[in-house]
């Protein structure tokens, strides 16, 4: 009888263990869903600004371009008869 007590102790034992290590890993899991979470809003903002700064970097190149080849009053007129042309564009998509 006291080995059967013992072995269902053992048991009893085991089993608080491993409600014990499912808890802790159950915390473990959650923490690290939101440690992730955070991880992909901060890796949406950073494609974003790296989309912008792309952006950016062909206006400026853009820019650069036209007023090398053309001189800047030129290079100004060109964008302004470029950014007309794409408006129409837009309207004309529009309809």
């Amino acid at each position: 009888m006291a080995t059967e007590e013992i072995i269902i102790a053992g048991i009893e034992y085991k089993v608080r263990k491993l409600i014990e290590i499912n808890n802790f890993l159950k915390k473990e899991n959650e923490r690290l869903r939101e440690e992730n979470d955070i991880s992909t809003n901060k890796i949406e903002e950073l494609n974003i600004k790296i989309e912008e700064s792309q952006k950016e970097i062909f206006k400026f190149t853009l820019a650069n371009t036209l007023e090398i080849e053309f001189g800047v009053e030129e290079g100004r007129k060109r964008i302004d008869s470029l950014i007309e042309e794409i408006d129409r564009c837009i309207e004309v998509l529009g309809d």
